[in-house]
This record gives C-alpha cells, sequence and structure tokens, in this order.
C-alpha cells in the first residue's frame, strides 16, 4: 500500500510517517520542509498544497492509494488570516479535487479535522452530533473543510473525518504544553488558568495514528465522523501534579481570576505575542471533553495512554533531547 501523507514534517504527519513505515507502507511524504526520515520506502516532497499544478504532480507521479491530510495552519504559527485559509480551505480543496480526479488510485482521503469546529459551548461529553459553532478562524476553516469533503463523499469519494483534541506526546511542540514540560523539569511555577480544576481532554499521538491506520482497513468508516479523545480525564491540576512527581518535582502553582486573564489574554492576543488565543483560554476554563463511543464501537480503537501519562512521555523526550544537546 502507498499511502501519501500531508503536513509529513509536522507533528502528527511525522509520527505518522514513522508509524506507517514500520507497517512496511510505501510512504509519500509532502510538506514545505523536510523532516529528516531516511528510508528506502519513504519518499519526500518538498511542495506547497496551494499549489494546484505542483500537487498534481504528486499525484501523478506516485498513484498513492490513501491520501491523510495532515497539513494545516494554526493561529499561533501563521498569524495571517488569509494566508491561513489558503492553507487550510484551498489546500484541503485541491487535495480533494486531485484525489477525485485521480480516484482509480486513490481508493481512502482521511481528513484531519478539529474538536474547534464545535466551538466553546458544548455539551459534556460532546458527540459527533454537536452542532459546529467554531469562535476561531481555525475552527472555521476547519468546518468548511468538513463542508468540503461531504460534498466529495457524496460524489463517491471514500472520506473519514476525525476531530481530534491536543494531540500530545513526545515531540509535541504546542507551546503553552511544552512550556508546563520546561516549568517541570525546571522545578518552575506552573501556571492554572482558573486553579486547574477543569478537564481539558487530549488524545496521545500515536493513538491517532492507529486511529488512522483502523480507519484505512476498516471499510466502515467510509463517509464518517469521529471524535477522537483519551479516557480518565484528569483536571489540569491533576495533570501537572503527575508531570511534577515523575520530574522529582514538587508541584507549585500560580492562577489568575479569569476576569484578569481573560484581559491580559486580550491584550497579548492583539499585540500577537500570546502564548494561547482568547478562546483557548475560554475552553480551559470549563470542561472540554468529547465522546469516543463511536468510534470505540465501529473501529474497535481505544486510546492506550491517558493525558498525564502522555505528558511524561514529552518530559522523557524533552530530557533526552536537551542531552543530545549537550
Amino acid at each position: 500500500m502507498k499511502i501519501l501523507i500531508t503536513g509529513s514534517a509536522g507533528y502528527l504527519g511525522k509520527n505518522l510517517v514513522t508509524k506507517s513505515l514500520e507497517r512496511n507502507m510505501d510512504v509519500v511524504g509532502i510538506d514545505i520542509k523536510p523532516n529528516n526520515i531516511l528510508n528506502t520506502q519513504y519518499i519526500e516532497e518538498i511542495c506547497d498544497i496551494v499549489y494546484k499544478d505542483l500537487v498534481h504532480d504528486v499525484f501523478n507521479r506516485h498513484k498513492p492509494d490513501v491520501v491523510v491530510h495532515c497539513a494545516g495552519a494554526l493561529a499561533q504559527f501563521v498569524s495571517d488570516e488569509e494566508k491561513m485559509h489558503e492553507i487550510n480551505v484551498e489546500g484541503t480543496r485541491i487535495l480533494l479535487d486531485e484525489s477525485w480526479n485521480q480516484r482509480e488510485s486513490v481508493k481512502k482521503f482521511i481528513f484531519l479535522s478539529s474538536v474547534e469546529v464545535y466551538g466553546i459551548d458544548i455539551p459534556i461529553p460532546c458527540p459527533e452530533t454537536a452542532p459546529m459553532n467554531p469562535v476561531c478562524q481555525y475552527g472555521e476553516d476547519k468546518a468548511e473543510c468538513e463542508e468540503l469533503c461531504d460534498k466529495y463523499s457524496e460524489k463517491g469519494l471514500k472520506i473519514t473525518i476525525f476531530r481530534p483534541p491536543t494531540i500530545t506526546g513526545p515531540g509535541q511542540n504546542e507551546p503553552t504544553l511544552l512550556g508546563q514540560i520546561k516549568n517541570a523539569y525546571k522545578g518552575r511555577r506552573a501556571f492554572l488558568p482558573g486553579g486547574g480544576y477543569t478537564k481539558l481532554q487530549m488524545v496521545n499521538v500515536f493513538d491517532v495514528c492507529e486511529a488512522i491506520f483502523l480507519a484505512i482497513d476498516n471499510p466502515k468508516s467510509n463517509g464518517e465522523i469521529f471524535n477522537l479523545g483519551s479516557d480518565n480525564i484528569p483536571t489540569l491540576r491533576e495533570m501537572v501534579v503527575a508531570l511534577y512527581e515523575y520530574a522529582g518535582k514538587t508541584p507549585k502553582f500560580f492562577a489568575l481570576g479569569a476576569g484578569i486573564l481573560r484581559f491580559i489574554v486580550k491584550i497579548l492576543s492583539f499585540l500577537h505575542i500570546s502564548p494561547i488565543e482568547p478562546q483557548h483560554l475560554e475552553i480551559a476554563l470549563k470542561d472540554y471533553t468529547f465522546d469516543t463511543t463511536k468510534i470505540k464501537k465501529i473501529l474497535d480503537w481505544k486510546p492506550t495512554r491517558t493525558d498525564s501519562e502522555s505528558a511524561c512521555d514529552t518530559y522523557d523526550w524533552y530530557i533526552n533531547s536537551l542531552q543530545k544537546q549537550q
């Protein structure tokens, strides 16, 4: 089987490339930068998905069986909203169109969406049937992409959509979570919005990869949308305590009230220097969890790592990275 993975130098994409190679798949990676993976079954294409001719050339030369679309632009890394929309929506449109045009070879298209399509005010736990009500650019882009997927699914393209929350584990590059790892390592105080008494569900990167492989192998996934998420969700405070204890440090916290936090983040966001977006703060100030019953039932998927375990895995990776730099 030949699998084409967009965003192959990104956090999820790079891990998916590695796991696909472990399954003896032929892998084609698309990204605007290299991921430094060397393997005889891996071909890397430096290609921007917003350029239709370049994407067509890659598809035409490699004839993939499966396309997994992981590439995307987050506000933390791409501040220009027009550029974000071009990457997220127009890039997805180009990939779907090319997959449809080459449907004799492309048997499956998997799209990585986000729980941010639901917005902030959600039922707990939130099922896939909840209405989409995004409140930020990224969520709006993903919702628009899902609508594009629906149109191509109606044409006959076999598509599966995944809605993961924040993806965690070794190699994590999300600034806020990585900041907590660094604080634990140095024994500094951890910042907990509102005291950290809410549950913010995440999912381990390797569990996401496994869900993708199950969807590839199981035709029951065609035309379906699945939430992803960990089990046994801790509060943010419980997760940070577990992380500090794993690091052999005494947990230390500082917290600010919701009102002052909203003011600070709003100002920093306006100046484009905020570590989180205002909507992400709102999410952290309330429970934000998702129902994963559907994927467990249809694809027999289950998460293998809790959020606390993933944080500790990330800590080990961070320490190893520091040691390699010395």
